[in-house]
């Protein structure tokens, strides 16, 4: 497969409906893959490509790590994280720019307000401007920043994918997920590398069966600081802290989740939205008995929607949902 992913690779995954009536459907793809690497469940084609986009940020980090970047746990973390903005996330990010002499003024990614509505407000009222640091790839950011001055290459183009820490980026994605047929932009400025589903989820899965000291490192601080992936209350830090799988969301419906036991869930929807794509993974994950039966049961009344009862379904498989 050497094409990126269209309807006629997708099923529908999940149907949101009113009053018993179908109302939306969201078509993509998905793959489950077992402890041993096999194939458990294809819905639509897995091996289409996709851009998994920040869902590969686990694997930068490890690129930062190889490139010297010192990083605690909880800074390590951060690397990995699509994070709220919070200003716990921002004074880590700072934490991290300052042990190298570096500022914010350093990162190249956009400047903007948190996702999270109550740090907005509080700048807001405070007059603080748009920052670098309240953008959600900061962590990312820092850690490649941190790991260009370890290795006395540069800070300046640090984004180039001829940089050797984003070349660093390539070959660990590489060396994790397999081939990577084309490069283009995120929209945060970094390489955004081009790989089919089944390619992440095998990623995932290596990476928590991974015996390398520098994968080992990633996987433990997103566990020990799940609040820093994402935030407290969402769904990747909530799966984190409340099951043990690694779980990443990328832009545009992407999210990839590996168990303790390895067993791996990739999504992918083909119009973009997140709606379902976690009640979708960890009702994969629960079906194959990769994650305990109270703890699936608590995620998914805390992670549904709000708004009421309905019926989301994907390929057979009863999602809790909302009634939007």
């Amino acid at each position: 497969m050497d094409r990126p992913m269209d309807i006629s690779d997708c099923a529908q995954l999940v149907q949101v409906s009113r009053n018993g009536v179908t109302e939306s459907r969201h078509y993509g793809a998905a793959v489950v893959l077992g402890p041993d690497g096999t194939t458990l469940m294809a819905l639509g084609n897995p091996e289409a490509l996709i851009f998994p986009r920040s869902a590969v940020k686990p694997f930068q980090a490890i690129a930062s790590l190889r490139c010297g970047a010192e990083l605690d746990d909880e800074q390590l973390a951060l690397a990995c994280a699509s994070h709220i903005g919070t200003f716990a996330h921002q004074d880590v990010a700072r934490r991290m720019l300052a042990s190298a002499g570096l500022n914010e003024s350093d990162l190249q990614c956009p400047q903007s307000w948190p996702v999270d509505s109550a740090t907005r407000t509080q700048m807001t009222l405070e007059h603080l401007p748009k920052s670098a640091v309240a953008f959600n790839c900061s962590g990312k950011h820092a850690g490649f920043l941190l790991a260009a001055k370890a290795s006395g290459s540069g800070t300046a183009g640090y984004l180039d994918p001829d940089h050797p820490v984003q070349r660093m980026a390539r070959s660990v994605l590489e060396e994790f997920c397999g081939p990577l047929p084309f490069t283009g932009i995120d929209g945060c400025g970094a390489p955004a590398v081009q790989m089919s589903l089944k390619s992440l989820a095998h990623g995932f899965q290596q990476l928590v069966v991974s015996e390398q000291k520098e994968a080992q490192r990633v996987v433990a601080a997103m566990r020990n600081h799940p609040w820093a992936v994402r935030g407290k209350g969402h769904p990747n830090s909530e799966v984190i802290e409340q099951t043990g799988a690694i779980a990443k969301l990328g832009a545009e419906g992407v999210l990839a989740m590996a168990a303790p036991n390895s067993l791996t869930v990739a999504i992918k929807m083909l119009d973009g939205s997140s709606r379902g794509t976690d009640l979708l993974a960890l009702s994969l994950l629960h079906e194959f008995s990769a994650i305990e039966e109270a703890a699936y049961r608590d995620l998914r009344q805390q992670l549904q929607p709000v708004g009421g009862t309905a019926g989301a379904r994907a390929a057979g498989l009863q999602l809790a949902g909302a009634d939007f």
